[in-house]
Order: structure tokens, then sequence, then C-alpha cells
């Protein structure tokens, strides 16, 4: 090939790998109009406005430019002009014109005189899968399905589909992608409350299943009729007795009139719920927004031993934050945030004694959390006993929602969930009450008060506005990760690297699940061969013990997961009956840098590195740890010029801090990684 042939590919890949990180949300665009979050991810990216505005007015856009749209197009960095002219481009508020419609009407002549059109080609077929599922949730947190409810799905045209569920409660089919009306045929009566659905709902691929519950339901309690008592002296009297005996069993037959009924729980729900927050320290759990000056209560187990600390505000929004108080003793923590970009979070009132009862055994309670792929969670109980220091309720709390709000159905909060590492391991092991106790709110505003006063030691050093990254909404496709997953062996020198007492396997979606399946495969066989311990044993690679593992492989995250293990460990899976000593090869941090720079991850815990933690604690051995750093794609990108960055890894051991371990990253490895994504990037 000659020398200008390659300079002129080299220019050519040059200009596309400027807007590469983009790319994505633009091939994605090409075929169907631009969502907010395209437009944002386009922002965000720093492609030009002008360049934006173009690709909009090619495309369309699927959205309406709202006061909440703006406000997150300004937060990711939007211009004026580009809010001003995205209002102009054709939308749900501004269509399209249609060439078929155009201003000019060609002469009869030339009408006649012009070849019949074509006929255009059919659309191809863009229907989603979409699978309905009608349960209500009981008090004691049981699910009740609805079987053979009717259901009509109304299209964006106006097209009925009309439907019921099995006996499972579940139903499913395929739709075009769009905004649908969903609403029950008929109520369902269940005790004493009755049941209606009618709700909009957007149809897309990959979304998960729609649940009806009563969360999205019209509830309506059903009033008892009381008999009626008429006594007649007259024949008059007799003929009106006699109506109204008629009218009355004409009533009685009549279904009863059902009286609306306000669910406090939900009201409080959707109140609070935006100032509910995800805590990432040293491990993730929930934190809540107790003063609009940007103090967030979590657990002090949360962030012991972090090397900092994040909130996690939204979908879109993570930011740093700032220990100011940390008890051990109580398990409260206060963190301050930076509240720029938290203008619509709700701050959650503590117990007003002078407008709420004080908590008391027989009160209803809602404990609220934030687990990895919602927004928030809502559990509901029942407080069996309360003093000044703690609140017992039934309420599941576990690691989604410890660090969460216990409220009264007044709306104040009364406690802080709190379930620590022992608890939650009687959890993992189906052992142990199913009892919560929270933090009484008392001790919870002594430790906000101390927080107030720290407080002006902001100024000197004040928090940082920036965004940190977060992990992407587009789930990973799932046939290349079937493919994968579905092999007996796999060859991973290429995710394999290491040095010193350390050795790393970098994952891509497609190897996170074929590990799973191998560890499931190899627990299997244990078992059978092993009969006697069968029951003891609930997992085989000790990344399980990452309490997130299961999420990120159910919802398919489109991430780079990046584990460090022990050399001296089994790798990558660790055989429980062993007992060994680690004298060094104990994960404490590591950074990974991209030309010298280093890159943030999206999340980064520290946990065993292998199963038997009791049994090695017990013979007086160090547990070693191992590391798990998540990273998105976008920081594995290859430079503007075409070429690949150089990475380098640092790792630092607990048992010579001081001695750090550092090696390169291959250029094999991040061009595989690259590679592994070509399904997300260009769907």
């Amino acid at each position: 090939m000659s020398t200008n042939r390659l300079t002129r590919l080299a220019l050519v890949a040059g200009a596309l790998l400027l807007v590469l990180p983009a790319f994505p949300r633009i091939a994605r665009a090409q075929s169907s109009a631009y969502s907010l979050s395209d437009i944002v991810d386009l922002v965000r990216n720093k492609v030009p406005s002008k360049r934006v505005l173009s690709l909009a007015k090619e495309n369309c856009v699927s959205f309406s430019v709202t006061e909440d749209a703006q406000a997150r197009l300004r937060r990711a960095g939007a211009p004026a002009s580009l809010l001003k002219g995205l209002k102009d481009v054709c939308g749900p508020d501004n269509p399209k014109p249609n060439a078929a419609t155009a201003d000019s009407t060609p002469p009869a002549s030339a009408a006649a005189a012009a070849p019949p059109p074509a006929t255009p080609a059919p659309p191809p077929d863009t229907t989603v899968p979409i699978k309905i599922r009608v349960a209500v949730v009981g008090a004691d947190l049981t699910i009740r399905p609805v079987p053979q409810l009717g259901l009509y799905i109304i299209s964006p045209k106006g097209d009925t589909t009309r439907t019921s569920t099995d006996l499972d409660g579940t139903v499913g089919g395929s739709f075009k992608e769009g905004v649908y009306r969903i609403e029950s045929a008929q109520p369902v009566t269940i005790g004493n409350e009755r049941y209606r659905w009618a709700f909009y709902q957007s149809f897309a691929k990959d979304m998960r299943a729609i649940e009806l519950t009563q969360k999205n339901a019209q509830i309506d309690t059903i009033a008892a009729a009381g008999p009626a008592t008429v006594a007649s002296a007259t024949p008059a009297a007799d003929s009106a007795h006699a109506a109204a005996t008629d009218s009355a069993a004409a009533a009685a037959k009549a279904p009863p009139k059902p009286v609306r009924r306000v669910n406090p729980e939900r009201e409080i729900f959707a109140k609070y719920r935006t100032g509910v927050f995800s805590v990432y320290g040293a491990t993730r759990a929930t934190g809540f927004l107790a003063d609009s000056a940007g103090l967030v209560v979590t657990n002090a187990h949360v962030i012991k031993g972090a090397t900092d600390v994040r909130v996690q505000i939204d979908s879109a929004t993570k930011v740093e934050a700032r220990p100011l108080v940390s008890d051990s003793a109580t398990d409260i923590a206060v963190l301050a945030i930076n509240m720029d970009h938290c203008g619509a979070c709700t701050v959650l009132p503590l117990l007003d004694s002078s407008a709420s009862t004080a908590p008391a055994a027989g009160d209803r309670v809602l404990a609220l959390g934030s687990p990895l792929n919602h927004l928030s969670v809502l559990s509901i109980g029942i407080v069996s006993s309360a003093d000044n220091r703690s609140v017992v309720t039934d309420a599941g709390v576990n690691w989604l929602n410890t660090g969460g709000p216990l409220l009264n159905l007044d709306g104040y909060v009364i406690g802080l969930n709190s379930t620590k590492e022992s608890e939650l391991a009687l959890q993992d092991a189906g052992a142990g009450p199913r009892v919560a106790s929270s933090v009484s709110v008392t001790l919870v505003a002594a430790a906000l008060a101390r927080a107030r006063d720290s407080l002006p030691s902001l100024a000197s050093h004040p928090l940082s506005d920036s965004l940190l990254p977060v992990l992407p909404t587009d789930p990973f496709p799932k046939p290349p990760i079937d493919a994968v997953s579905g092999l007996a062996t796999l060859d991973l020198h290429t995710y394999r690297t290491g040095a010193g007492p350390f050795r790393v396997l970098v994952m891509t979606p497609q190897i996170m699940a074929w590990r799973q399946k191998q560890a499931d495969r190899a627990l299997a066989d244990r078992k059978q061969h092993d009969p006697g311990k069968a029951a003891q044993w609930r997992r085989i690679d000790p990344i399980e013990g990452w309490r997130d593992w299961r999420d990120y492989l159910d919802d398919r995250r489109a991430v780079v997961i990046v584990n460090v293990m022990p050399e001296a460990a089994a790798f990558p899976f660790y055989d429980a009956d062993k007992l060994q000593s680690f004298d060094d090869g104990n994960f404490k941090s590591m950074v990974i840098t991209r030309d010298g720079v280093p890159i943030v991850p999206v999340e980064k815990v520290v946990v065993p590195a292998v199963l038997n933690v009791d049994e090695m604690r017990a013979s007086r051995r160090v547990v070693p740890m191992q590391g798990i750093y998540v990273y998105r794609i976008r920081d594995f990108a290859p430079r503007a010029v075409g070429t690949t960055a150089n990475y380098a890894v640092t790792i630092v051991d607990a048992a010579a801090p001081n001695k750090p371990v550092t090696f390169p990253l291959q250029p094999a490895t991040i061009e595989q990684l690259w590679k592994d994504f070509t399904s997300y990037r260009f769907p």
C-alpha cells in the first residue's frame, strides 16, 4: 500500500474518531428519531452545537423541549442557542413537513407526463417484545398474581389490542416502539379494595417487564351497604313501601359505589424518592438528603476505610461527597455534597414532635432505599418496639436500603436503616429473624447538628461541582453475550495480565457471563461429587462476594470490569477447603492511567479473595482481599489520531503499601476490549 494512501486513511480515521465517544448514540439515531438521552450524550461529548442541530434536523427528535428537558441539557453543558434551535427541530411539538404536501403543485401536463411513483419498499419489522406482569403485593410482602385480566393496549395511532393475562398474571406480545396507553378492561376486586389501571408507558427495545401493581393503580374501597327497615300503616304507605322495597332490591343488585381511598405510602414514596441517593464508599448503600445545605445521612460502616466517597443523585448525576461526621458506635455518618446538581432533590424532614407522634408498637412505617438498577425501592413494615436509640420493625432492610430513611405515615424520618456485615451474612445464609433495627432519629438529629457545625470548614476547601462517571443506561446486546457464555472453553490470555503478587482479569460483558457460567457448572459438579457438603456450598467464585455482581450480569451492564486477585489464590476460582497464608498479594487500591492521566472508575469495591473467610480468621491468618473496579468503554477508546493510548496499572499491596506494583496494559488487551464492544457501539 502506498504512503499517500496510508496518509489518506489515517486522516479519515482521525476525523471519525474525533466524535467517536458520541458515535454509539449517532449510529443508533440514524435510523430513528433522537431521544433526549441521545442529545445529552452528544452535548456531554463536546459535539459542536451546529453539528447537534444538523443531526437532529436530519432525523428529528422524539421528545418535547420542555423546561425539564432544557434543564437536563443545560446541566450537560448545552448553550442557549442550542436549546432555542432544538425547539424548531421536527418532533412531537413540531412535526416534519411531508414532501407529498408541498406548497407548489405541478402543472396537469407535467403530472400526466410524469411516470407513476414507484411502490415504496415495506418498512422493516421494528417490533419489540413486551412483557406485562400484573400482581398485587400484600402488606406482608406476599405477591398475588392477577390471572385472566383483560387489558387494552392502545397504540400512539389509536389502534387497540385486546389481550389478557395468563394464570401467573403475565402476558406478552410484540409492538412497535412508541408511547402506548395500557388500560384494564375491568376492575379487579381483592378483599374490600378494587384496582383498575390506566396509564401511559413507553415501549422500547430490551426494556424490563412492565409491572401493574398498586403503585400505578387507582384503588377504591368498597363501602358495605347496610340493611334498610321500612314500616307501613296505610295502603298508600304499603304502596310506597313496595316501591321502596323494589328500589332497595335494585340497589342491592347494583355494584356498591366505590369510595376513593388515599394511599399514604404511595404519596410519601412519590414525594421523597428524589431525596434518596446511592452512596459509594467502601461498599454501596443508600443515603438521604437531610438538609438543604447538602447534608446526606448514611451509615458509618458504608464509608469506613474508603479512600473517597461519592453520592449518585439520579441515573445521570454522581458527585463527590465529603464525610463530616462518622460515628461507628451509632453507625451514623453525615456527608456533604455540592447542591449545584441537586435542584430537584427533596429534603426529608426529621420527626417533629409538634406535628407527629413518636413511633410506637403497631405503627406502619416505610423503609426507602436506592438499589443499582432502580432510582428507589420501598419496603413497608410494622413497628414492634421503639426507644431513644432504636426502632425495631419487620420492614425489609438489607444491603439495598441500609443507610436509607425509615419514615412514618406522616412523612417524617423516625430512624436510619442500619444493616451491618454480620447481619447481611445471616441474610445471605437464610438465617436470622426477619427483624430490622433502625437508629433512632434522636441520634440522627444529634449527628446532623455536629455536621452543621462543621459546614464553615468547607469554605476554605469547597466541594467540587464536577460530575463523576455513571453507569451507561443502555444494556449490552444479548446475542454476543450468549454466543460467548455458552462456550465450554475460552482463551483468556488477551484479557489476563499482572505483575508481582497480583493477577488481573479485564472483563467485558461477554467474559463476565462466561465466567459466571463456569462458576455455576463448577458448583454443580462440586455438589454432585461431594453431596455431604452440598448444603454448605453456595458459591465457588469469590467475585460473587461482591453484592452487585449479579445485578451487573442480569442487567447486561455495558462496562469493563477489572478484577485484581492475589497470585496465591487459584485464579479465577478458589477452593474453600484450603487454608493457606498470604504473605503478600493483599489488594488495597489501584489506579489505571491513560496517557498519564488517572481514569475515574464508575465503582470500586474491595472484597475478600477467598470463600473461607471465617476459617481463615479463626486460624489467625490474613484474609486476602481482591479489587473490583468498574469502567466505561469510552475510557479505553482510541486516540483521536487512531492510535491506542498508553495505559498503566498501579496496584498497592496492603502488605507493602510503600512498594506499589506498576505494569502496562498491553495494546492487544485494549484493542480486544474495543472489539468486544462493537455490537454495542454499532447496534
